[in-house]
């Protein structure tokens, strides 16, 4: 995977760069030097992200969606 179609996803799912960096639990730094191209992304995380963009993509209803995103970031009743 490329650093535009990393950013791509990103932006596909709704997420800024502290969002995606909880969900792959990386430090922000790292997912802003994935989007920026001066760090490779790994194959796992890549599959990780795609897989999770297609669920995105599956549920259909944006307050279903965000009430999971938020669950999956353990943001729970914020």
């Amino acid at each position: 995977m490329n650093n535009e179609r990393f950013k791509h996803l990103r932006d596909y799912i709704g997420y800024d760069n502290l969002q995606l960096a909880k969900m792959l639990n990386i430090d922000v730094a790292e997912a802003e030097e994935f989007c920026s191209g001066r760090k490779p992304i790994p194959d796992t995380m890549a599959d990780e992200l795609e897989a999770f963009a297609d669920w995105s993509s599956e549920v259909g209803d944006t307050t279903v969606k965000r009430d999971l995103a938020k669950k999956h970031l353990g943001k729970e009743g914020q």
